[in-house]
């Protein structure tokens, strides 16, 4: 039961994290409900694999191949990318579909909140973007204006810290939204 009530505080500190960045970047609604589904049994279930220092949906893929918990996660949560993938003639394709703004937005959210979670005393911006360039370039299945958005929030947090994103954010929000839904967000921003 020890593993339970700890499991639960790192939900509930993970949830802090995310509900106070979405705040920040103007989504209340969804920093109110965001991961509401880790309170269900499905997902509560994972708790006995919680360590304290990585997910346990990791712990439980390296004790039994995959993790029952997670698959559950990411069909209930629009936030992951994930939920956004249609199958065509399984195996041969798989269409990733491309995100609306707002779950891509919750989604770099999550990351962040994830990313204090488990380290709230000496996090900083830099273990996001390490985070991304170690786990999970070139290794997701996303729309590409998805991913090169999600991407570009991370790169922006690493570059200008946390305070000046937010304020840079809130000044290019529209403009951001704007060229993602037209489709021209990957011409119209340089790389990085």
């Amino acid at each position: 039961m020890g593993n339970l009530f700890k499991h639960l505080k790192t939900i509930h500190k993970h949830r802090k994290y995310v509900r106070q960045m979405c705040w920040k970047m103007g989504l209340f609604w969804q920093g109110l409900v965001h991961d509401l589904s880790k309170y269900s049994i499905k997902e509560l279930k994972i708790y006995k694999y919680w360590t304290g220092k990585v997910s346990p949906h990791q712990i439980c893929r390296e004790a039994i191949g995959y993790s029952p918990s997670w698959i559950y996660h990411y069909h209930k949560n629009k936030h992951h990318w994930q939920f956004w993938l249609d199958m065509e003639d399984w195996p041969d394709k798989v269409i990733p579909v491309k995100m609306p703004y707002k779950y891509v937005i919750e989604s770099f959210c999550d990351m962040v909140g994830a990313s204090k979670a488990y380290n709230p005393k000496n996090w900083e911006p830099k273990m996001l973007w390490d985070y991304w360039q170690t786990k999970c370039k070139d290794k997701r299945l996303m729309h590409a204006d998805s991913e090169y958005l999600l991407k570009k929030l991370i790169w922006n947090i690493y570059q200008l810290g946390e305070t000046k994103f937010i304020k840079s954010y809130k000044l290019q929000k529209s403009y951001l939204k704007y060229a993602y839904e037209a489709g021209t967000i990957r011409t119209e921003l340089t790389s990085d």
